[in-house]
């Protein structure tokens, strides 16, 4: 034992003489809470109550988010708004009420927390909100007043912000029904009374017509006025260049962007932002003229806007416009100007009539030919094709008109725009680098991005703004989906990449003298330089391709630098080149490896050792559009640093051109039965396996029972062919509901009494709805599968997978996940199927880690491919012997085929005729031809029945047979005389299932195309993980010329946590957390959920199970687990605590009585006997993480008996399970990351046997969306309950103890220690 200083310095005594911990104040907001609505006691209603918060707390604090969140985390909406809202009449109902009530909906769409209000609302009083907020906004836009307390441009803003989560929320039915008047075909009444546009639509849609005579007889409302008010009143804040209206009008263009990028939306709203001429107004405010920082976001936001207004897309039908439709549309479109130019002014503008289109789509050519016309001749032009001359500027505008008719410059300027012929989004996106630069990296939207959630620094209601598109549920066309998809990777990626180099630039210690510092990631270059430009391709201006060669000097670092640098730094690699200048970062370049270099300057092969020396030599390809534009500046002069970064971040660049390439393809990208659920259009059912028929189940089911236990409640007639039950099954659904559901056996092949392949059968006994799971997948089509935690999510995919294996032996299945851990887990699950391994193939990184003696790589399948032509070589040699022919027939493929035919199958034939023609048991068995070849320890032919004889003679040919088809199979790779050779046969021709994550799979499209690479289903784990982009391009590893998508299967968990995005305005604003699993289920498409869960105890499953439909529980956790956890009172608890959270950094968040509480558990079920291995501490955040990894050091280090659990954050912990959880919730001042229900859901599912939650209850408990779980959790109370009497293991109980806090329970366990240590 150590000295006891050190005892107590390290046990936890301590503990007890720290100042004890005082509970956080509660601020004046909790306490008028507490007062009005919080508690069991039922809330008294008071308007003049909401008026005093309004004046007080939110406009008396300037809106500030802090207030806001407050009031929302404190349920004011939920508890106290909206249940007086719509209880009592709207005549009772204040404004001040309705804008507050705005005010905590817009707060919930800020957090990302909305959908569960939704959830929560009733359909009719939220369309009594919505048509009163309509009314409320017409009267702010007419009267320009206040609203209540509310001034009316925050009273704007607040309604504008309502309409952008309303829109982001159109799956929810009755917001839909609502907020769709808004943007209706009622708009088209308000368009300029010459009614060309509206003429022009009708005669290209003449349905519409009839529509909008049916909207006279029964008109909308109010509500389809809202939008042009809103309109109008824009146009006229742009040019009163009031600086406090500017915010509003960038959030207005936000909305006007919204209901651009949605069909269902822009059909109606785009004619009438081009007959109000929105754009031409607004690049001729001062505000977009600007050239200051302030008015930037406008002015990107109006860019957004005009590449939605002009986007290529058929606005009625919805059809994509191809590039040759874009452009006839355009010249369609100059023809019909010139053709009312010649009709109507055959003097004035003869020239303007016979000139080329081409040169009309020229500004100053279109312009000079108008200025022939006097200004009564151009406005009834204007009028003729459309353009509005009447102004809907306020009459104090006076620059841009006259008598409410706009001025000549600006008509001019209405042809002009309306006339230009515009580059497509592919042509955009061709000429954009894949490669960050400075420029993008240091840009102020890259910062914006990441400083999302701050508070606009404005003296009314401010709502943030981000110039990038947004991911919701629907796409214009496939390229409206790519665009968006680039744009948001490009910022991401720039943005990690950002973080990257400031890290490194950190730890170089740039001085005017070189780099102080050192950086394992990146270090200084010796020398850099351009070594080879080659000429450009003809048509283009970018040099075809540029080569440099970097040289960097090890002699300063260790050797594990060295190695691995020498081992990871590989051909096709992306390294970042930047410049260092006055320690400050000036340029940023990209760059791919192309090879490795000598001491000589000659590349080496890839496998070569390292070369000698300290000096490593690399050639690079850098990008060759960016070397164009950097001709005339020195940029690559200035590079001195190269930066190498982790494999599996360093994928942006292959992401980025696959998504660049896939927009310039001619080819359709998805099949026909896809492409309009992708899109977010149509009956989202429509992209399901339909209809009943044959479905080949294999052997998923284990008896006959397990069958009518499925389905004898749909199908109370089940009928077995022969009366048996066999394996492989097929069922034969009946087409009419009532009829009998037909169980038939496929005899599986016979291979007599050679054991070498006997059948591996499943032996899960699955439930209901993952039968329901395997069967919708085995039909062509789309399945969605949503398995909640411990749902046997792995064991369906792998039943699925050998299903498809089986029932189409000439299809190709092509298995995705997110992560490599995911995928060796379930291919590990493969390999234990009756699957044979030569039509196995795992690609990727993470092969290696497979727990099998195979190796099932590429290069392992072909070397497992040879070393099998050897043993099927040398049976077939056996098999001449035993025939007692000589000659070398093992020679090769072809020897052996020729030897078949010639011997084997000569021989069999007449036997076989023979014997299926009334041979008695001697003529069966004597006349074998065979038996030598079966020398066996057991006759050949045991039974003396001549059909079982016969039965097995057919099963040893079948054996023999086999050998020569598998011969057959490898023949090729005898051929091909080089392994690359090989592995791309195998890839294409061989392999049957195909392993990769998603990331190889955009790493490899490129090459996985040119290869002719073809599959049939995809099928995909971890759905849910992947980002929508990420999970688009397996989709599209193939050519769609020939074979074509039958199948998609997407297994995963929309209520667990999301894939990764580090930039929190990207994750928050632009939705690009959302991942095509969840977009599926949010437009409502079928899916299948696995309702029974075998992980946690019943009471642990309770905490969660609310999240889904109907998780119940299997027969195996109920009463299959010990009834207590030894030493604890209950087998789950909340742990109240006082301590305050700290953030030593941004977002560094820790709690340091938590973190003592926490590592106190873990000792206590230490010295109680629970083994370490079992346990799991897990917190929500990487600051905590790190304190409690200190915490446990110095409490546990001092002993080996504590040893170490495993610590991570929810995040990390995803996927993985332990018996017993310690979780820290650290926040005390705000909810925090666990407002997220995904992160909630997965921090309390991942314990089995024990959770032990340690946090502040006066927080969580007030989070509306965290009220099921945490009031479950607080059922055992709040103080944890104790038996420290008991053992692990053992069936002793002792009596309860309570412990009061931190220091108690320190104390108790420092008493533990020293008994039990002496």
């Amino acid at each position: 034992m150590p000295p006891k200083s050190s005892a107590r310095g390290r046990r936890g005594k301590p503990l007890s003489q720290r100042s004890k911990p005082t509970a956080p104040a509660m601020d004046d907001i909790e306490a008028l809470a507490n007062k009005l609505w919080l508690g069991d006691k039922l809330a008294t209603w008071s308007d003049e109550s909401v008026v005093d918060i309004m004046r007080v707390h939110i406009i008396g604090k300037h809106y500030a988010r802090s207030t806001l969140q407050s009031l929302e985390r404190l349920q004011y909406f939920e508890l106290y708004l909206w249940p007086n809202f719509a209880s009592l009449d709207d005549s009772l109902v204040s404004d001040t009420h309705v804008m507050s009530m705005l005010l905590m909906i817009n707060e919930k769409h800020q957090q990302g927390v909305i959908a569960s209000l939704w959830a929560t609302l009733e359909g009719p009083a939220f369309g009594r909100l919505f048509d009163r907020v309509a009314r409320i906004a017409l009267d702010v836009l007419n009267t320009h007043g206040a609203v209540g307390l509310v001034d009316g441009l925050a009273a704007r803003s607040v309604v504008v912000q309502f309409l952008i989560a309303c829109f982001g929320s159109l799956e929810t039915e009755y917001v839909r029904s609502a907020c769709m008047p808004v943007a209706s075909l009622a708009l088209w009444e308000h368009i300029d009374d010459t009614r060309v546009l509206v003429e022009a639509e009708f005669g290209r849609m003449p349905q519409l017509r009839k529509f909008a005579k049916h909207l006279k007889k029964k008109p909308l409302g109010i509500v389809s006025d809202l939008l042009p008010a809103l309109l109008r009143d824009f146009l006229a804040l742009l040019f009163a260049e009031d600086r406090m209206g500017l915010a509003y009008c960038t959030k207005l263009v936000e909305l006007l962007v919204d209901l651009e990028s949605q069909l269902a939306t822009r059909r109606y709203v785009n004619l009438l932002l081009v007959d109000y001429q929105v754009l031409d107004l607004c690049q001729l405010s001062a505000w977009y003229r600007s050239s200051d920082a302030g008015e930037r976001r406008f002015q990107d936001m109006v860019g957004m806007l005009r590449g939605r207004v002009y986007f290529q897309v058929n606005d009625v039908s919805g059809l994509a416009l191809t590039e040759a439709e874009a452009k006839d549309r355009h010249y369609q479109r100059v023809a019909e100007l010139q053709l009312t130019a010649f009709r109507e002014f055959p003097g004035e503008l003869e020239a303007l009539a016979l000139a080329s289109v081409a040169s009309l789509s020229d500004e100053g050519a279109l312009a000079a030919h108008l200025e022939a016309l006097d200004d009564s001749g151009l406005r009834r032009l204007a009028a003729l094709v459309g353009i509005r001359t009447r102004s809907l500027l306020p009459a104090t505008v006076g620059k841009l008109q006259e008598d409410g008719v706009y001025g000549r410059e600006f008509i001019l300027g209405a042809f002009v725009e309306r006339y230009r012929l515009r580059p497509t989004v592919a042509d955009q996106v061709r000429e954009i680098s894949a490669y960050p630069n400075e420029s993008l990296l240091f840009s102020e939207i890259i910062t914006e991005t990441d400083q999302y959630a701050k508070q606009p620094p404005l003296e009314t209601v401010g709502y943030p703004v981000l110039a990038v598109p947004k991911v919701n549920l629907q796409f214009l066309t496939l390229d409206d989906y790519l665009a968006r998809s680039f744009e948001l990777y490009r910022l991401e990626s720039a943005f990690d990449i950002r973080e990257n180099i400031e890290d490194a630039v950190r730890r170089l210690q740039p001085t005017e003298a070189g780099f102080e510092g050192w950086a394992r990631m990146a270090m200084p270059m010796h020398s850099f330089n351009v070594v080879d430009v080659q000429k450009p391709r003809v048509g283009e201006r970018a040099p075809s391709r540029v080569r440099a060669d970097i040289c960097v000097d090890l002699s300063n670092y260790a050797e594990s630098i060295k190695t691995e640098w020498d081992a990871e730094v590989r051909p096709r690699d992306v390294l970042i080149l930047f410049g260092v200048v006055d320690g400050r970062v000036q340029c940023v370049r990209g760059c791919e490896v192309e090879c490795r270099l000598d001491i000589n300057g000659k590349p080496l092969d890839e496998f070569a050792s390292k070369p000698a020396g300290t000096l490593r030599n690399l050639r690079v390809l850098l990008d060759t559009h960016q070397y164009l534009l950097d001709l005339s500046t020195d940029v690559y002069g200035s590079l001195n640093v190269v930066m190498r970064r982790k494999p599996q971040e360093n994928n942006f660049k292959a992401v980025l051109e696959t998504v660049r390439d896939l927009m310039v393809s001619q080819e359709p990208l998805l099949p026909d039965w896809l492409a309009s659920t992708f899109l977010g259009y149509g009956d989202p059912s429509a992209a399901l396996g339909r209809g009943p028929g044959s479905v080949y189940f294999g052997d998923t089911f284990v008896s006959a029972d397990h069958v009518r236990e499925v389905f004898s409640d749909e199908y109370p007639d089940i009928a077995f062919e022969d009366e048996l039950f066999g394996k492989p099954c097929v069922l034969e659904f009946p087409s009419e509901a009532g009829g009998s559901l037909r169980v038939t056996s496929q005899r599986a092949v016979d291979y007599g009494p050679m054991e070498a392949i006997r059948r591996r059968e499943n032996t899960v006994k699955f439930t209901r709805a993952q039968v329901a799971a395997i069967r919708s997948a085995a039909q062509p089509g789309l399945t969605l599968v949503v398995g909640p935690p411990g749902t046997g999510k792995t064991d369906v995919a792998v039943q699925i997978i050998s299903n498809l294996y089986h029932a189409h032996p000439r299809q190709t299945i092509l298995l995705l996940t997110h992560s490599n851990q995911a995928l060796n887990q379930l291919f590990e699950k493969i390999i234990a199927l009756d699957i044979e391994p030569r039509h196995l193939l795992r690609l990727g990184h993470g092969e290696e880690d497979l727990d099998s003696e195979e190796r099932y790589s590429k290069a392992g399948r072909v070397e497992s491919y040879l070393d099998r032509r050897r043993e099927l070589l040398e049976l077939v040699q056996k098999l001449a012997e035993a025939l007692d022919i000589p000659g070398d027939f093992g020679y090769t493929c072809d020897n052996a085929r020729l030897f078949f035919i010639a011997h084997v199958r000569m021989r069999w034939e007449p036997y076989y005729r023979r014997i299926t023609g009334g041979a008695d048991l001697d003529e069966v068995v004597g006349g074998f031809p065979f038996t030598k070849f079966f020398a066996l320890d057991t006759p050949l032919f045991a039974s003396s029945d001549v059909a079982a004889a016969v039965r097995v003679a057919e099963g040893c040919y079948r054996y023999i047979e086999s050998i020569f088809d598998e011969l057959g199979d490898i023949q090729p790779f005898e051929l091909l005389r080089n392994n690359a050779e090989r592995s791309n046969y195998l890839l294409t021709n061989q392999a049957r299932i195909v392993a990769m994550t998603c990331t190889h799979a955009a790493l490899k499209r490129g090459e996985l195309v040119r290869l002719g690479f073809r599959y049939d289903t995809v099928v995909m784990e971890e759905a849910a993980q992947v980002l929508d982009i990420e999970t688009f391009i397996p989709l599209t590893l193939q050519s769609t010329k020939g074979r074509m998508l039958k199948r998609l299967v997407m297994i995963g968990d929309h209520n667990q946590l999301p894939p990764v995005v580090k930039n929190s305005g990207l994750r928050a604003y632009a939705n690009m957390e959302q991942s095509l699993f969840t977009r599926m289920v949010r437009l409502g498409v079928p899916y299948v959920e696995l309702n029974r869960q075998a992980r946690a105890r019943p009471e642990i499953a309770s905490l969660y199970r609310w999240r889904y439909r109907e998780l119940e529980d299997l027969g195996s956790v109920v009463g299959g687990f010990p009834s207590k956890n030894a030493g604890f009172a209950s087998t789950f608890q909340f742990v109240n605590l006082a301590g305050e959270e700290s953030e030593p950094s941004r977002y560094f968040y820790q709690n340091l009585d938590e973190a003592e509480f926490s590592v106190a558990i873990y000792q206590y079920m230490r010295l109680l006997g629970y083994p370490a291995e079992r346990i799991a501490i897990l917190t929500t955040y990487n600051g905590q993480l790190a304190l409690i990894r200190d915490v446990l050091n110095r409490r546990c280090g001092w002993h080996p008996f504590f040893g170490v659990p495993r610590v991570a954050t929810v995040d990390q912990f995803q996927g993985q399970q332990s018996d017993f959880v310690v979780l820290s919730l650290v926040r005390t001042r705000g909810v925090g990351h666990l407002r997220d229900l995904r992160r909630l859901t997965v921090a309390l599912s991942r314990a089995r046997l024990g959770l032990y939650v340690v946090g502040c209850r006066r927080v969580f408990e007030t989070c509306f969306e965290l009220q099921r779980a945490v009031g479950g959790l607080l059922a055992n109370g709040d103080k944890l309950a104790i038996c420290p009497g008991e053992r692990f293991g053992e069936e002793l109980e002792s009596e309860r103890v309570v412990v009061e806090g931190v220091e108690d329970f320190g104390q108790l366990v420092f008493e533990m220690s020293e008994k039990q240590f002496g």
